[in-house]
């Protein structure tokens, strides 16, 4: 299918911004092509535009879409240079991918892969080894479900977003326990996720871990604050407001009482104390019966893992998360020398498996509820490769435990 420029700008918007990419393969031979460090297929696809022009033109549609707005022309300008690299980088993406994983423009787009990672993602870190008491003992008899989903259930809340702020291991934390929660029979419910990076100021000095507001931090910390502070907050209540870009109703966000400055780093130079944990946190508007009494671990055999999340319900992970932020759709599956299990920098919610059937060939993928907003990915939701400790997504798997009542 070959396109004009403005029928190609017209299907791509109508396609939610997203390239439509198609191996091109004959009969008679497949041809592979090395580009940079990648061997793929070569393909045919409709390509985001990369002139200036067109570019810019795509860029404006997009600031409509994402209701952009940049307080000068500088900021604008310079913002403009960096989508316009974005669409390169999706486009190469998307061949090397070769369609079984898409990517395509979203809200991120006018942030550069450096800004992203040092901005949405953590530092990137190692998966924590805890006592062996920590870790829950398999008790396998049968065989597992070929398939698996907890968001059909009642027991995983709506996609959130972040924003531009390290603070997903709290949504990650808040979102399992909000499934731990329900899994009691309680009434799905929104847990603070601002309380925990207000005030959480959770530490593991020996280990060198700690709870860091939106500089990052580790769920399993989160569950100790919790434990520590005697409950949580709903939503609505303390509702978040960390990372939304100087909208109405952000927030400047304070250090947590006990911030450790050695571990984190400095602290953002100004806040309002009138926006702190201090003054916000309201004891008597903890949700009545919420408490965590303690929290466990999963080994990192990916059976053992399908078999907890069916047993406990939805479970803190994390991962290498860099080529994430243009993701769209598919089964992620990249080559693991361009993403480390071993540095872990975001942390999300797993809650179901399955496998899909494809011209690709069969592949097992693990459902994954990330806190980029519902427009990005697959409804706010990503599939990655199981079985293979893919980006570390087996690393540090972790659950609360709450009190009964």
């Amino acid at each position: 299918m070959k396109l004009s420029y403005h029928r190609t700008v017209t299907f791509i918007a109508r396609k939610d911004h997203l390239p439509q990419c198609f191996p091109r393969m004959t009969f008679r031979i497949l041809i592979f092509v090395l580009v940079g460090a990648f061997i793929y297929p070569l393909t045919r696809c409709d390509k985001y535009p990369e002139d200036k022009g067109s570019a810019f033109q795509l860029f404006q549609d997009w600031k409509r879409e994402h209701n952009k707005v940049y307080r000068n022309h500088v900021i604008e300008s310079g913002k403009f240079k960096v989508f316009q690299e974005n669409l390169k980088l999706i486009n190469d993406l998307n061949v090397k991918f070769q369609g079984k994983t898409t990517f395509g423009l979203n809200h991120l787009a006018d942030m550069s892969p450096r800004e992203f990672s040092s901005t949405v993602l953590m530092p990137k870190r190692r998966a924590p080894v805890f006592e062996k008491e920590r870790y829950v003992r398999s008790s396998l008899s049968g065989a597992l479900p070929d398939s698996f989903d907890w968001t059909n259930q009642s027991k995983v809340t709506a996609v959130k977003d972040q924003g531009a702020a390290g603070s997903c291991w709290a949504f990650s934390a808040i979102g399992n326990i909000e499934g731990q929660w329900a899994m009691m029979g309680k009434p799905l419910t929104n847990f603070s996720v601002e309380q925990i990076v207000d005030c959480d100021g959770m530490e593991d000095v020996p280990k060198g871990e700690a709870d860091c507001g939106v500089f990052g931090g580790w769920p399993f910390l989160a569950y100790q604050y919790v434990m520590k502070a005697g409950g949580l907050e709903t939503w609505e209540d303390y509702w978040y407001c960390s990372g939304l870009g100087g909208a109405p109703g952000t927030c400047e966000v304070c250090p947590a009482p006990g911030y450790n400055t050695t571990l984190c780093g400095p602290p953002i130079p100004y806040c309002n104390m009138s926006q702190s944990c201090v003054t916000k946190l309201d004891v008597n508007k903890f949700h009545p019966g919420l408490k965590v009494a303690s929290w466990k671990a999963i080994d990192q055999n990916e059976t053992s893992i399908a078999e907890q999340l069916i047993k406990l319900g939805p479970l803190s992970v994390a991962l290498n998360a860099e080529l994430l932020q243009f993701y769209h759709h598919g089964i992620f599956d990249p080559p693991t020398f361009v993403c480390d299990p071993k540095n872990l920098d975001h942390a999300v919610l797993l809650v179901g498996y399955g496998s899909e059937k494809s011209i690709f060939g069969t592949k097992d993928y693990w459902k994954i509820k990330n806190s980029w907003g519902p427009k990005w990915g697959e409804k706010g939701y990503f599939r990655i490769l199981r079985g293979q400790g893919k980006c570390g997504i087996n690393t540090a798997v972790t659950s609360a435990v709450l009190a009964p009542n």
